[in-house]
């Protein structure tokens, strides 16, 4: 199946240079096989004007859980309820123009089977890299419930037993929770690394992060402690920093908490993040883009994560548009295989009216077309 977008307006860092003016686009079996400037005469299948209007690359969310039924005690007893609930979040996150998620962590694993059930053709939905359960040391006498996301650890060989089970399970990748002990986290780190799999590490505070660095994790999620030395050491390492500011907005519903509530007991979360998430982005770390935030508030409240960064860290556009597409794709390990528009890449796309460069507000609402691996998902107009 051939496609062919026309005149189509690219952001140059976000399309390999680009600097043709308006382009021609033709998608090839699920790719990019021709960027060209408009005008030139190709025989599609499939031919649509896209008359000016931006073509990027599909959104990344490289910190979210597909599913959070464990704060839901009915829903959370039923595999099948369980289930469908991910798939209908899978397809909300195309609506959002999000085509590649990284979830962090699902009750019974269920981002797995729905990955599954994406790569059957069941349904169209975004690509999807699964951590599994998450590995988190031993803080209570008993075994956490089994429909939660947690998976209790303690010690070299019970960690290690952990993460080959896990990765023997198809993660893409294993999260650990902190505190760790440094042989744990190491033990965790040479265990995955037998198999090729990253490890995605939970680490608000500075010791947790200098551990991070020290064993050389992938990911550093949220990060929210970090301080000048630990982002001068990042700066020569192959470890990634991923906020997540959505999560800590007082408009981001919370059982059992009012915006009031949420406003007082997160300030110092937010307040660190505005200080150290700016320095390190201003010190020209390459930042991934995640929010730790249900698709359905996301969708409720379009954009946060880009309002977010940009009010309390001063962030550009561009720097936005960037760690959303392609610096997330690298740090998820799919540069040369998504996150541009670029001959020989994934046909993951958003068509959007306006210029999201010049007004980031374009992306505060849902795309008018979204492309997964060449597949065409209109979203539903609100």
């Amino acid at each position: 199946m051939t496609t062919l977008l026309k005149n189509c307006r690219l952001i140059p860092a976000l399309s390999d240079g680009w600097s043709g003016g308006l382009a021609d686009v033709l998608l090839d079996g699920g790719q990019i096989a021709r960027v060209a400037p408009a005008g030139r005469a190709d025989d599609a299948q499939t031919v649509f004007d896209c008359g000016g209007k931006t073509l990027m690359p599909g959104l990344f969310d490289l910190h979210m859980h597909i599913n959070w039924a464990y704060h839901n005690g009915e829903l959370r007893l039923d595999d099948f309820k369980i289930f469908v609930e991910s798939c209908v979040s899978a397809k909300l996150y195309l609506d959002n123009g999000i085509t590649t998620i990284r979830d962090l962590g699902s009750a019974r694993r269920v981002s797995a089977a729905v990955r599954s059930a994406i790569e059957a053709g069941i349904f169209t939905g975004p690509r999807i890299l699964c951590g599994g359960l998450i590995l988190s040391p031993v803080s209570r006498p008993a075994e956490p419930d089994p429909y939660n996301f947690l998976r209790f650890v303690s010690g070299c060989d019970s960690m290690v037993r952990a993460v080959r089970e896990e990765i023997g399970s198809g993660v893409d990748f294993v999260k650990l929770y902190t505190p760790l002990l440094p042989e744990e986290m190491h033990a965790a780190v040479r265990a995955a690394a037998l198999h090729h799999k990253p490890i995605a590490v939970h680490a608000h505070d500075l010791e947790s992060i200098r551990l991070c660095i020290q064993e050389g994790v992938r990911t550093i999620e949220h990060g929210t402690y970090i301080d000048a030395a630990a982002i001068e050491a990042l700066k020569s390492k192959s470890t990634y920093l991923v906020p997540t500011l959505s999560v800590l907005s007082h408009e981001v519903a919370t059982p059992g908490y009012t915006p009031e509530m949420k406003k007082q007991l997160l300030r110092p979360l937010l307040e660190a993040n505005a200080q150290n998430i700016s320095a390190a982005w201003r010190a020209g770390l390459k930042l991934g883009f995640g929010t730790d935030t249900p698709i359905e508030e996301l969708d409720r409240l379009p954009g946060l994560e880009f309002r977010m960064r940009q009010e309390y860290c001063g962030m550009d556009n561009l720097s936005l548009l960037l760690q959303a597409t392609k610096y997330s794709a690298d740090i998820a390990g799919l540069g040369g295989v998504t996150g541009e528009v670029k001959e020989g890449l994934a046909a993951d796309l958003i068509l959007v009216d306006g210029n999201p460069d010049e007004d980031l507000s374009i992306l505060y609402q849902r795309p008018e077309r979204v492309y997964t691996r060449g597949v065409l998902h209109i979203p539903e107009r609100r």
